[in-house]
């Protein structure tokens, strides 16, 4: 039988999503995920069963939701997670201050980002961090971590808000749609900023100018909120376009950028483990 702590998180983005197992500790034992955003409850199952991978008693096993979809599709994920026989926590209390204007306007997989970085920066001697998730959407935001440079637990971080912008898919989605004689765009994040065909020009403007937007919202976030990008000890880059922000965000933070793909669901657990004790 799992122990309580075993946790399930399911992360239901804007064009699919994932699911991850924690037992013990801070990293998952098994993962899964898919790429449809529509009627993807099959999806979901064979994503479960990939992350639980020969575990067969679920009776003590948490599944905590994080989504920003629609309320339909969150709707539809728990039941289902609950058809296999999982007992759910829907957006659990990510353990932060929220220290933002109508902070129930604020997308979940933001906050248990959030969450994620702080759980990782506990341990460093500072509390500027700034969160960079680069998906379907790209989000900068600007986190304070607990201090513990005087050996205090239990106090909590804070979520500051940031930029949301698009990102490269969904930009080269938008200029396609937006020219009638535009071709789809063929993304890569390597590209010469000058495009010698019609199909380059289109590939750089996206992802060249997707760099460019990720460098000037780290930058300004972190000036915003920590001062400088100096005073942030360190950036935290997620999400399944994160290589195409990767150079950006090395050249804000030389050597202080940590990527983790599996940053929402590390918040996610962190945050439905205080609901299971």
């Amino acid at each position: 039988m799992l122990p309580r702590a075993a946790i399930l998180t399911i992360d239901l983005g804007n064009s699919g999503g994932s699911a991850a197992l924690f037992e013990h500790g801070e990293e998952p034992v098994g993962c899964g995920a898919w790429t449809t955003a529509d009627d993807d409850s099959a999806e979901l199952s064979a994503a479960v069963d990939r992350a639980l991978g020969r575990v067969t008693s679920r009776a003590e096993l948490l599944a905590a939701v994080s989504a920003v979809g629609s309320h339909d599709r969150e709707a539809s994920a728990v039941d289902r997670l609950r058809s296999l026989g999982l007992a759910v926590e829907a957006h659990p209390d990510p353990g932060l201050d929220l220290r933002i204007e109508h902070p129930e306007t604020c997308g979940s997989d933001r906050k248990y980002a959030a969450r994620g970085a702080v759980g990782r920066a506990r341990t460093r001697s500072g509390r500027g961090l700034v969160v960079i998730d680069a998906g379907t959407a790209l989000t900068v935001d600007a986190v304070l971590a607990p201090d513990m440079r005087d050996g205090v637990d239990g106090e909590r971080g804070a979520f500051l808000g940031g930029a949301i912008a698009l990102g490269p898919g969904s930009l080269a989605d938008a200029l396609t749609e937006a020219g009638a004689r535009l071709p789809a765009i063929d993304l890569t994040p390597d590209v010469d900023a000058l495009g010698r065909s019609t199909d380059a020009a289109l590939r750089s403007g996206v992802v060249v100018g997707f760099r460019g937007a990720v460098r000037e919202l780290c930058r300004e976030v972190a000036i915003a909120a920590h001062g400088s990008p100096d005073d942030v000890v360190a950036a935290y880059l997620t999400g399944g376009a994160r290589a195409f922000a990767r150079a950006a965000v090395e050249e804000v933070f030389p050597g202080r950028v940590v990527e983790d793909p599996q940053l929402v669901h590390r918040g996610l657990a962190l945050a439905a483990a205080e609901v299971a004790r």
